[in-house]
């Protein structure tokens, strides 16, 4: 098995790992790196960094394509030379769509996508996965697996993909940004922003192991939302400020930038 990235982020990172690290890959040359920036500061075993696909004759069974969105054509078309028919590819750039990648490559290859987040830097990704029906079984099941390494799959419709990116692919940042206003919020009982933050953080930490035991979070959250107490008091602002609305429609504005850039 062959295997090559174009692009080296954080994203491709997790994803050699979950490959070196695999027990059904059996790789027949070093993983190949097409990585224009910062290359020399890399080291890794069994992987081989270059500057572009210009610079090697191998034949790669796999392509990963880990670049930004506004990038992926201008990648393609740096590393033309290794694109063949046949091949594989995995493209985990948002919005861009099955037919624009094979219209960029121009070779008869079969292409899935995937969308990670960031949390699969410690293999706690949640990953949509669109793959072709005309990929064989052998294949899909080793792609699958690679990002079962990284964390939870879903399989999904390249239709779903859009929605699956506005609320699982930027999923973290929405938490993070809530996060970050929790703990900007006026410090009433003089916590350093530190200890602040780290019992925020714990919070969030056992209240996500508290929701994974039940399967109606409303019925729990009403629970501990006594009548007239200081948490439904609130909750209360919450709902007069429209908290879920504004949520829902910062949810449509990344859907729609995903649609945008499929254009």
């Amino acid at each position: 098995m062959k295997i090559a990235f174009i692009g080296y982020g954080n994203m491709a990172n997790a994803l050699v790992s979950s490959i070196l690290t695999s027990k059904n890959i059996t790789l027949s040359s070093d993983i190949h790196i097409f990585h224009n920036k910062n290359k020399d500061i890399y080291e890794l075993e069994n992987c081989k960094f270059l500057q572009s696909g210009q610079d090697c004759e191998n034949n790669f069974d796999i392509i990963f394509l880990c670049v930004k969105p506004k990038d992926i054509e201008s990648a393609i078309k740096e590393n033309s030379h290794i694109f063949l028919d046949n091949q594989t590819i995995i493209s985990v750039a948002a919005g861009i769509t099955i037919n624009s990648i094979k219209g960029f490559i121009q070779k008869d290859v079969l292409i899935a996508r995937a969308m990670p987040n960031l949390c699969a830097i410690f293999n706690e990704s949640i990953t949509g996965l669109c793959m072709p029906s005309n990929m064989n079984y052998n294949t899909k099941d080793l792609v699958e697996n690679i990002f079962k390494n990284i964390g939870y799959v879903r399989k999904i419709n390249e239709n779903e993909m859009h929605s699956f990116t506005a609320l699982y692919g930027s999923g973290p940042a929405y938490i993070m940004y809530f996060i970050e206003s929790f703990i900007e919020c006026e410090n009433f009982d003089s916590i350093s922003s530190d200890d602040k933050a780290l019992l925020i953080l714990q919070l969030l930490n056992s209240t996500s192991k508290l929701l994974l035991t039940t399967k109606d979070i409303s019925e729990l959250r009403s629970k501990v939302t006594s009548k007239g107490g200081t948490t439904e008091s609130a909750i209360k602002v919450l709902e007069e400020n429209n908290f879920s609305e504004i949520l829902e429609e910062a949810i449509k504005s990344a859907r729609k930038k995903s649609i945008d850039l499929s254009k």
